[in-house]
């Protein structure tokens, strides 16, 4: 009776499940991911199961999974990272999927399930394809005829190439070459001579039929390509040439690098150095806005200076009702623009301005001035909504920044003469003046809150 109950349980064991994969192959682009299904047939519940994927060794596995969880540490390496199943383990669905194919993972992937009582396995072949390059065509003499060349790589798998005439018809090319590059992709040459033409073209296509084919034409003119390479050659060496010349001079201080800069010839001093302008919200200034060399290192001379130069600034109420330029439009619960009390004429100062503590003001400008404030001392960023964030020159730049942020960070160096704006809440550089200061000049902060909403602009404490 014990004899019988084995070769019972033998019996119903050689039917517990076997697995299903596709007949055919699995494709694949290169660089994208691939699912190889295999499933439990009957369906039922794999959770328990051992599940292993490999490709040429048992023991060196594409993916184990054992124990109720993926053994990460065991398998081939090159596969770490790239594979997982994504079936539903409960139905019986352990497919798996590979991410970033390369030439390499081409080949027959063993699908092996284990239960308890019983085990299967199944292999499925995945074939990687790759879209090479369209081809490209050049031409030389050869006597009376012309050798006309045809190139294209990283195809896989191995491309066919036709030559055709204007017609349609096949050409027979002189050779057709292939060459595996290290990673395994097809680059494939030909060549072909043909008569002159001053009108005809011919086409050389690459491709296979389950891919794109990518096709270039030329019209084998006798001379022209020679005149046309002479010619594009010629004007880039001109170009070029230009250029550097034009780099070594700028950098040499011969030339200007902005074409609104002021004439070499003006005085320093505001008054005397620069036109009448309209009312900063309107965009005028004195100073000329200069894009910062380098924005990174802005940054970091920032972050070294916001703390230790830090100045706590305080309003001055004499100077609430005198506007900068003419009467501003508000109403009686706006805030007028106003200097501070504190007044700089050396070294590094940092302050920081409330400017949109609900992030839905409309309207703002902040910067420095002089006493008596006036629109020609006048170096400040504004904001419009519907404008965006700009400077108060004339003609004004735009600055390519997020437009709703809480606090702005003001450096003045007058070491440098540079006048820096950051926006404090992601610690980004957003412009930075370059300013005509003198040893006589004495700046003060101001600011406005606009014409366009009530809320208030303040010093931050």
């Amino acid at each position: 009776m014990f004899l019988i109950w084995i070769a019972s349980v033998f019996a119903c064991s050689t039917a517990d499940f076997t697995l299903l994969v596709p007949d055919g192959s699995v494709s694949a682009q290169l660089g994208s991911s691939a699912v190889m299904p295999c499933g439990v047939s009957p369906p039922s519940n794999a959770e328990t199961f051992e599940v292993r994927w490999y490709r040429n060794s048992y023991n060196s596995p594409v993916l184990l999974y054992k124990d109720l969880k993926v053994e990460e540490s065991i398998g081939d390496s090159q596969y770490r990272g790239r594979a997982s199943l994504v079936g539903d383990l409960q139905k019986g669905n352990v497919s798996l999927k590979l991410m970033n194919i390369v030439v390499a993972d081409m080949g027959t992937y063993v699908c092996y399930v284990k239960s308890v009582t019983w085990y299967e396995q199944a292999g499925l072949n995945l074939t990687v394809k790759a879209l090479g390059s369209s081809p490209l065509l050049s031409l030389a003499e050869a006597g009376d005829q012309l050798n006309v060349t045809c190139a294209s790589d990283g195809w896989l798998p191995k491309p066919t190439l036709t030559w055709r005439d204007k017609e349609g018809n096949k050409l027979t090319p002189n050779h057709i070459i292939y060459r595996h590059d290290s990673e395994g992709l097809v680059s494939v040459s030909s060549w072909l001579l043909v008569s002159p033409s001053e009108s005809e073209w011919i086409s050389c296509s690459v491709g296979s039929s389950d891919q794109e084919i990518k096709e270039a034409r030329v019209i084998p003119y006798k001379g022209i390509w020679r005149d046309a390479f002479v010619s594009t050659l010629v004007l880039s060496l001109i170009i070029i040439i230009t250029l550097t010349v034009l780099l070594l001079l700028i950098r040499q201080g011969l030339l200007p690098h902005c074409s609104s800069r002021k004439n070499a010839g003006a005085a320093d001093d505001f008054h005397e150095s620069t036109k009448e302008e309209t009312c900063p919200l309107k965009g005028s200034s004195t100073e000329s806005p200069v894009a910062p060399v380098n924005a990174e290192e802005r940054v970091k001379t920032w972050n070294k200076l916001k703390t230790q130069k830090k100045v706590k600034l305080t309003v001055d109420p004499t100077t609430l009702h005198e506007p900068i330029c003419g009467q501003l439009n508000r109403t009686e619960d706006s805030f007028p623009q106003v200097l501070s009390k504190e007044g700089f004429s050396s070294g590094q100062k940092y302050w920081e301005v409330l400017v949109d503590q609900k992030k839905s003001k409309k309207s703002w400008c902040v910067g420095v001035t002089q006493k008596p404030p006036s629109k020609k001392t006048l170096t400040a960023l504004c904001y419009e909504e519907g404008s965006g964030i700009y400077t108060s020159t004339n003609p004004r730049t735009t600055i390519p920044a997020e437009e709703h942020f809480t606090t702005l960070g003001l450096l003045l160096d007058f070491q440098h003469k540079t006048l820096s704006f950051y926006n404090v809440d992601k610690g980004a550089h957003l412009h930075t003046f370059k300013m005509k200061i003198t040893s006589k000049s004495k700046y003060f902060a101001v600011i406005s809150p606009g014409t366009k909403d009530t809320f208030p602009v303040s010093f931050h404490k």
